[in-house]
């Protein structure tokens, strides 16, 4: 907690709070008291939004809080900045502290270009896509997870991306704080040997060219009508797959004349 944030949730008139038992919580630490908080959450309506963009209308001074990390990011706080932005309310940012960015520092992979992934789907194809587009990317990977689905997500990983470098980092800046290193292979192995619990955050090593050797022939089908469905013409789409999966010529030309 830095002085400016807790001057400026002294000065507010109302906080936007994820959890209103939480942010209570965290004002009482603080000593902050006589605050309106407004419960705002990903359920809230375009009512709740309505409502408070009226207040701020109205000349109130809102600071919007996070349970956890930096609000908007993988929050639903971006929907509130997005309509002060259109309703001309000035806005001011007070950094916090960020569990993808805190954990990528940790992680001792290349932070000079990386992607965040946040909470990948948890529907089979949806999530399966997802993975094969981020196998290609040569990005370092951010993504969160929660402890009971972490073991499953890194052995859907290992047969896309290949036993890459990685890091877990878990319950950043709390008392537990755990900084797992090693390959995808490794970490498994680690996490398998005991409970890991809390939040946690698994940064992967971009990819330096592997071909993917796992994958069926709908799943290059798919590949192949996605590409062209962004308006990329059939033979380079073709080059494109043959960029990232180990398949010959010939088989990718008979799945093509599907298509």
């Amino acid at each position: 907690m830095s002085f400016r944030l807790i001057s400026t949730l002294e000065k507010a008139d109302l906080i936007l709070a994820e959890d209103t038992r939480t942010t209570r919580k965290l004002l009482s630490r603080y000593d902050i008291k006589k605050k309106d908080i407004i419960s705002y959450h990903q359920h809230s309506d375009t009512g709740k939004i309505a409502y408070i963009i009226s207040l701020l209308n109205e000349g109130k001074i809102a600071a919007l809080v996070s349970d956890s990390g930096m609000p908007a990011i993988q929050d639903p706080g971006y929907r509130i900045i997005g309509e002060c932005i259109e309703n001309n309310i000035p806005l001011f940012m007070i950094p916090g502290p960020s569990a993808g960015l805190s954990a990528l520092v940790l992680s001792g992979l290349p932070a000079d270009s990386f992607l965040f992934a946040g909470f990948l789907s948890k529907k089979g194809e949806k999530r399966k896509e997802k993975i094969v587009e981020l196998s290609a990317l040569p990005y370092t990977l951010i993504i969160y997870e929660s402890p009971n689905r972490i073991e499953r997500l890194i052995g859907e990983l290992l047969p896309r991306l290949g036993n890459r470098r990685a890091a877990l980092i878990r319950e950043i800046t709390k008392i537990y704080e755990e900084a797992i290193r090693g390959t995808l292979s490794e970490i498994l192995e680690e996490i398998k040997s005991r409970k890991i619990k809390g939040e946690i955050v698994l940064v992967i090593e971009g990819s330096k060219g592997e071909l993917i050797k796992e994958y069926t022939i709908e799943e290059i089908e798919k590949q192949l009508i996605k590409l062209i469905s962004q308006g990329i013409n059939k033979k380079n789409a073709m080059k494109i797959i043959k960029s990232r999966y180990d398949i010959d010529k010939q088989k990718l030309y008979n799945v093509s004349t599907k298509i």
